[in-house]
């Protein structure tokens, strides 16, 4: 699998291709509580923050919905 460009500032914080440990419900749970999250939040910038992460966990997602389209 390719690592999401959103993601690839955040590679050296992690062990080599650790995001693709996540399943893709896995993957889905974060992106679903993140946005939760950021519509409980009263911090705009921590809301922001939230949505911003939702959006590197379905990243992750997407790029599993292309690995198994390539394996076609």
């Amino acid at each position: 699998m390719k690592t999401p460009e959103s993601i690839k500032d955040r590679e050296s914080d992690y062990k080599d291709h650790a995001w693709e440990q996540y399943s893709p419900q896995e993957l889905g749970n974060w992106v679903h509580l993140f946005l939760k999250r950021s519509g409980h939040r009263t911090d705009k910038v921590k809301a922001l923050k939230d949505i911003a992460d939702a959006q590197n966990y379905l990243n992750m997602l997407q790029e599993h919905v292309n690995y198994s389209k390539g394996k076609l």
